[in-house]
């Protein structure tokens, strides 16, 4: 195994040199002799506000939406918050403000409830994380009063910005050993398969490294997510960070206001920074995005933001869908409030969202091939990917416009499978791309 483990770290050291693989995480597998925990090539996440669900039994919700997210492609289920939230004066209806970390909001439903959702999840093939606030809690939570000393003490710069939290001391060993049992908690008593960790750099590395472990003592496969871009948390074991600069130059490429250049050296800097085995989760909104911007602003049509998608999808990382991206949604959505959407009824843009997923998972091996990249026109990036004789190819219109555009030399005058509408056809010289079109080809 050494000797082909070295052959992987040779050929990966050439291939890091060359432009075609610069994105790195489609293009060859992990060069470690384990099989990784989050595979780029197979995981799509889904960041699910049960907020939008349902005013009570969410769970229950957001259980019956569970098979549609699998026939969507989805094999992640990222919960956010599930916890009382505070009550004080201080409070203003955020999620992430925690006042029992061993509890349920009462609206979401029981543990009985949320059982069942993991259950059927897992029957679905989804691993389901929760989303956890480590750093600190409401001022209404029991510690504040029966533990003082488990706090910072006055409010620090984060707190004066987010004065509905007070900020856990780590250099209290109680504090670790009984957010540590917190975690364990909802692994033993729920299933749960991982983490989606707040603000995590909010936390010493050494309290995360201990917990991860003990939390892979019970589930190998657990999955944790940390909200930073900062590499160092790598360290601390986390298997995915986020990809802030990834998601601007996306935002810029759709608004007009950047290039294709410039989102390529924002994902390559990113993944410069990444451990081989280790990811980076690729989105074209979130919560705290949604809250602030409306998707309308950069995509300006739910096309707009599926063509974004395809493109973030397919470059690299481990896309995640934002519910209410689904449903075509292009307004703000203030996560601290009930926003109800109707996720039963047929939708045309989870339709083409799911068509999208499923050519993803049809190409992974495709996508740990040779990667190039470049421009049909200033509009118009594409991406190709080799491997085994085959090629896949894309191409996404960034505007709002149509375009006219040659297709690479290379796969003029082929025949190609259409993975989108499973259509046979010949790739003439020229192309006319509607508005914010994008295509998947197979040959």
């Amino acid at each position: 195994m050494k000797t082909i483990r070295n052959l992987v770290l040779s050929t990966l050291s050439l291939c890091l040199l060359l432009t075609s693989c610069e994105q790195g995480r489609h293009v060859l597998p992990p060069a470690v002799e384990e099989q990784p925990i989050v595979d780029a090539n197979t995981t799509v996440i889904y960041e699910c506000n049960e907020r939008l669900f349902a005013e009570q039994d969410a769970f229950a919700a957001i259980e019956a939406y569970i098979p549609t997210l699998a026939d969507m492609g989805v094999n992640v289920l990222w919960l956010m918050p599930i916890h009382p939230i505070g009550e004080d004066a201080k409070a203003v209806g955020s999620p992430y403000c925690v006042r029992d970390f061993r509890a349920i909001n009462p609206a979401f439903g029981t543990m009985e409830d949320l059982r069942s959702l993991v259950n059927t999840a897992h029957g679905h093939n989804m691993r389901v994380m929760l989303d956890w606030i480590a750093n600190h809690t409401s001022w209404d939570n029991r510690w504040v009063t029966d533990h003082p000393e488990w706090y910072q003490g006055p409010q620090t710069g984060d707190e004066q910005q987010w004065a509905d939290v007070t900020f856990l001391n780590y250099n209290v060993q109680a504090v670790r050993d009984t957010m540590a049992a917190c975690m364990l908690y909802w692994v033993d008593e729920a299933d749960i398969d991982g983490f989606r960790c707040d603000y995590a750099g909010g936390a010493p590395q050494d309290f995360w490294q201990a917990v991860i472990r003990d939390i892979r003592a019970r589930k190998d496969n657990a999955l944790m997510l940390a909200e930073t871009s900062d590499a160092q948390l790598y360290n601390a074991g986390f298997d995915l960070l986020y990809s802030w600069s990834f998601l601007y130059a996306v935002e810029g490429l759709y608004s007009g206001s950047s290039t294709f250049g410039a989102l390529l050296s924002a994902g390559n800097s990113e993944y410069n920074a990444t451990p081989i085995g280790k990811e980076r989760m690729r989105y074209v909104t979130t919560h705290d995005e949604t809250a602030t911007k409306a998707p309308a602003t950069s995509f300006r049509t739910p096309q707009g933001e599926l063509s974004a998608f395809c493109l973030t999808a397919f470059l690299a990382g481990v896309p995640m869908v934002y519910s209410s991206q689904e449903l075509g949604n292009m307004n703000t959505i203030n996560f601290f409030n009930y926003n109800l959407l109707d996720f039963t009824a047929d939708n045309s843009t989870r339709d083409a969202l799911g068509r999208l997923l499923h050519a993803y998972h049809r190409t992974a091996h495709l996508r740990g091939g040779k990667q190039l990249t470049g421009s049909l026109n200033s509009k118009v990036p594409y991406i190709e990917y080799t491997a085994d004789g085959q090629s896949l190819l894309i191409i996404c219109n960034t505007a709002n416009s149509e375009q006219t555009v040659k297709y690479p030399m290379k796969h003029q005058g082929h025949t190609v499978t259409d993975l989108l509408s499973g259509d046979t056809l010949s790739l003439e010289t020229t192309t006319t791309l509607a508005p914010y079109e994008y295509r998947i080809y197979k040959h």
